[in-house]
């Protein structure tokens, strides 16, 4: 990064950052996810109708999106979850990371998924979209979600069940964003009367939304919500 934007960057991280504190940090096995929970002292969670995104600090002048999921608003904690597979800033901030340690944002906004009215709600995404799903989960209250997030790692699939007593299900992924599994998963399913939420990987998510309006079947609305390439 040349220095002027470094600069640029440091003048409105003077202005608009904010801190919180890291609570706890779990890694699932092997130690490629992770997650975080996060102190936001002066973070207001309660007018919260979307599902959020948070620009987080993971080095000098670099920020990634992640999604607060579990909040608290009363107490202003959440838990972040991060899927540090691939070795970049993000994946070394957390890997990182130790209970007690500040962490730094500059700001927090709604995305495009909130929870539908009248109909089912069917979730489709990598690792990466976990928090996002459980977060939608959140705002939808008692309404069920339905769908599958694709998994590489096979003990991964069991902790996933372990965890998370839901019904989305994690199915095997086979190539990057895992789109084959995920449509395989579609195809026992009347999508009809639904809305279709796709996240995480972006040409996964292309993909699946250009399959799903083929349908005959075809749901009320596709959101799609991509993270990474």
């Amino acid at each position: 990064m040349n220095i002027i934007k470094l600069k640029a960057l440091e003048l409105i991280e003077g202005t608009l950052a904010k801190s919180g504190t890291a609570l706890a940090v779990r890694s699932w096995d092997p130690a490629t996810f992770y997650e975080i929970d996060i102190h936001f002292p002066a973070m207001d969670m309660s007018g919260w109708t979307r599902v959020q995104h948070i620009k987080i600090k993971v080095a000098p002048g670099v920020y990634r999106d992640y999604t607060p999921a579990g909040w608290d608003a009363d107490i202003r904690t959440c838990t972040l979850y991060v899927d540090a597979v691939q070795d970049g800033p993000g994946s070394r901030w957390v890997k990182a990371l130790r209970p007690g340690d500040d962490i730094t944002y500059v700001g927090v906004g709604g995305t495009l998924h909130k929870p539908a009215d009248h109909c089912k709600m069917i979730v489709l995404g990598d690792m990466s979209s976990i928090g996002h799903f459980l977060a939608l989960q959140q705002l939808a209250g008692e309404k069920t979600l339905a769908g599958a997030i694709s998994i590489a790692e096979e003990s991964h699939l069991a902790q996933f069940s372990e965890y998370f007593k839901w019904k989305v299900q994690p199915v095997m992924q086979e190539e990057m964003g895992g789109f084959a599994s995920l449509l395989e998963w579609t195809q026992s399913e009347n999508l009809t009367d639904s809305d279709v939420y796709l996240s995480g990987h972006i040409p996964t998510c292309v993909q699946l939304r250009k399959e799903l309006k083929r349908r005959k079947d075809q749901p009320n609305g596709i959101r799609a919500q991509g993270f990474w390439k």
